[in-house]
């Protein structure tokens, strides 16, 4: 029988969540030592087409990763698009994580977004019989999955349409027949499932498999294989609570989950035999690098509010917002608080307040236009392509069509002069003149948004 995902293409997103940047500074946060992003060992399980992998090996050629996937056709265009990049870092293949194990080698990050609630229960314990087994002493597992209480709506949606499609084989058919029912169904829920894409639809929702869990259980499951929870990926998620005294963490995450409704997480584990510092404070916020979180919610009012002038805190932020998506380091922003001291406490109150990402990788970029500018060749494939774009933190970018052209004209040969020329020749564009006057804000935005490269 086909592999569904050969049958209706799922469209994959470089996801910032599992950069190794940020599983390694959750990791050293809470005491770990995990390997640097610039010379870690990488494997993805469910890779797809290689939307994620692919730009983290091309911006991290250092490193080395592995990616498996079922499907045959998305494993064929990853290894097309590695192949025309020239990334050669990757091993690209279609293998069943079921046979996987420790002869495969072992490897310091490991990803499965998206493949835990939709597969069988026997493969979810060896997708966490395979995470401990293949991960280094000091490695981190990514693992995304649904969660009740937040997804008993979504659910009941669910239920409803696979038996409205009972009857139906054909992928398509069965697409338009939930499209049907859906746009008579009042709910909040169905609204949402008809604003996703058809592939949404179909593997998440029409799915054969989408079993969510409580955190609890999920957490014993991942006790069982010898593995512990470390974190959330997202930053607002795991240090909103960091400070004050030691908790039952699982306790504690489980109550986080019954008042925020939760209804999905993207867990982090470790070793079970990994001691974990969970009561941590300002003294170490000098081992990291900092970024805006653009997800940041005020802190809530039964959080302590820090004590702080509201001037060094307003200009930390800003200092934030404007070297964004790019981190800053500590030693830079020590200006903006005044001394060392304050600018801890207050990256640590915005930390755990959900307001800051946290970092140990500076990533690579050219920053400012130089006078032949140049783009990454990933930016430029995927502008070629029609699509977003991946810039160097692992963040899309959307670009418009005009954008797209400019990418990907900038490969390092032509000046500021002739871009503006042979852009101008571009179908729709405006005169010579307003594109030369308009060009450098447009290069300005490139380089601020990460996507050019020295």
């Amino acid at each position: 029988m086909d592999n569904p995902y050969d049958q209706v293409a799922y469209r994959t997103f470089p996801r910032r969540q599992t950069h190794p940047d940020r599983l390694a500074a959750i990791a050293l946060f809470f005491g770990m030592k995990p390997a640097p992003p610039t010379a870690c060992r990488v494997l993805e399980i469910g890779c797809g087409d290689g939307a994620n992998l692919i730009p983290l090996a091309y911006y991290l050629p250092e490193s080395r990763f592995t990616g498996i996937d079922l499907a045959a056709g998305p494993v064929a265009a990853a290894g097309a698009m590695a192949a025309e990049l020239a990334v050669h870092n990757i091993d690209l293949r279609v293998a069943d994580l079921r046979h996987l194990s420790a002869r495969d080698g072992e490897f310091d990050y490991i990803f499965a977004h998206g493949l835990y609630s939709w597969i069988p229960a026997d493969v979810r314990d060896r997708l966490l019989a395979v995470c401990r087994q293949c991960l280094a002493p000091q490695g981190v597992a990514f693992v995304s999955y649904n969660v009740y209480p937040g997804r008993y709506p979504r659910q009941m949606i669910r239920e409803i349409l696979l038996y409205h499609t009972r009857t139906l084989v054909d992928p398509a058919q069965r697409i338009a027949a939930a499209r049907r029912l859906l746009e008579q169904l009042d709910h909040p829920e169905a609204r949402s499932l008809m604003e996703q894409g058809d592939d949404v639809l179909f593997h998440d929702d029409l799915a054969p498999v989408n079993d969510p869990v409580w955190f609890r259980e999920f957490a014993a499951h991942a006790q069982r294989h010898g593995l512990q929870y470390l974190g959330e990926a997202d930053s607002h998620n795991t240090f909103e609570q960091v400070a004050g005294e030691a908790v039952n963490v699982i306790e504690r995450e489980q109550y986080v989950d019954f008042l925020n409704l939760r209804r999905f997480r993207q867990t982090l584990l470790c070793r079970a035999e990994i001691p974990l510092d969970r009561v941590t404070g300002a003294a170490r916020m000098d081992e990291f690098l900092f970024s805006e979180n653009k997800r940041a919610r005020r802190i809530r009012a039964h959080q302590p509010e820090p004590v702080f002038a509201e001037e060094p805190v307003e200009a930390i932020a800003q200092a934030l917002h404007d070297t964004a998506p790019l981190p800053a380091r500590f030693e830079e922003l020590i200006p903006y608080a005044g001394n060392a001291e304050l600018l801890r406490e207050i990256l640590f109150a915005l930390l755990s307040s959900g307001c800051v990402n946290l970092h140990v990788h500076d990533f690579p970029c050219q920053e400012t236009v130089t006078e032949r500018p140049c783009a990454s060749r990933l930016a430029r494939y995927q502008a070629a392509g029609g699509g977003n774009v991946t810039n160097a933190c692992h963040i899309p970018v959307e670009l418009d069509a005009v954008a797209r052209r400019l990418v990907g004209l900038l490969d390092g040969t032509r000046t500021h002069q002739q871009i503006a020329r042979e852009l101008s020749r571009t179908a729709g564009m405006p005169s010579p003149r307003d594109v030369r006057r308009y060009l450098p804000a447009s290069l300005d935005w490139l380089a601020r948004m990460a996507l050019l490269e020295g």
